[in-house]
């Protein structure tokens, strides 16, 4: 499946029986806190999501089930690298096609369209110079003329901040909007459209003490 951000939704693509089919996802401020409380802490519970969000734990539940579906949570566990469990080597493959068996290569991680001569871009890891030459066969049969380049040396590895674009609603007065002024009161976010609500809020949080 492929996810792509447009606007305030999340479209995503995927093959099913040979149909693409197309879902579109909508995020909100409630989303939006609870991908952060994951954030911060993939093990925390549904319960205390609830507690701190003040929803019923069915309702977060279910809110993270539809992040999962559609492919906006993509894990809740550490994520180990290959190159952290043994010498590999990262191959990057470009080719002129994509053949569906492909995308069945475990050693193929990632796959990207991409300008140029050809315009698909792949990334494969590899146990060894064996099994570079295995892949690059194989590869050669599913797409033909294919160019691979060994990866020497990685001098910078980082996963990019996902840029996440929702309708915030006020916590104040309710209104929406796209660029929320954020206050964390508890270790929860809360949102507000203007510098007045949330002036507003903080006095009404202090005269509730």
């Amino acid at each position: 499946m492929s996810l792509y951000l447009i606007g305030k939704e999340y479209i995503s693509y995927y093959l099913q029986n040979g149909k693409l089919e197309v879902n579109t996802l909508r995020l909100d401020s409630t989303d939006i806190r609870i991908l952060k409380l994951l954030e911060d802490d993939s093990r925390i519970s549904h319960k205390r999501i609830a507690e701190l969000l003040n929803l019923s734990r069915p309702t977060v539940k279910s809110r993270i089930g539809k992040l999962i579906n559609n492919g906006i949570i993509k894990r809740f566990t550490v994520q180990i690298g290959k190159e952290a469990l043994k010498e590999n080597i990262t191959l990057f493959i470009m080719a002129s096609s994509l053949n569906k068996k492909i995308l069945e290569i475990d050693e193929i991680v990632e796959i990207y369209r991409v300008t140029g001569e050809k315009p698909l871009l792949m990334k494969a890891v590899v146990g060894g110079m064996k099994e570079a030459v295995e892949l690059a066969d194989k590869l050669s049969e599913f797409s033909g003329d294919i160019v691979v380049e060994i990866a020497l040396e990685n001098l910078k590895s980082e996963e990019a901040e996902p840029v996440l674009k929702a309708e915030y609603t006020c916590d104040y007065c309710g209104s929406t909007t796209n660029t929320p002024i954020i206050f964390k009161h508890h270790n929860v976010e809360r949102y507000f459209c203007c510098p007045v609500c949330l002036k507003n809020y903080r006095r009404a949080v202090r005269e509730s003490r």
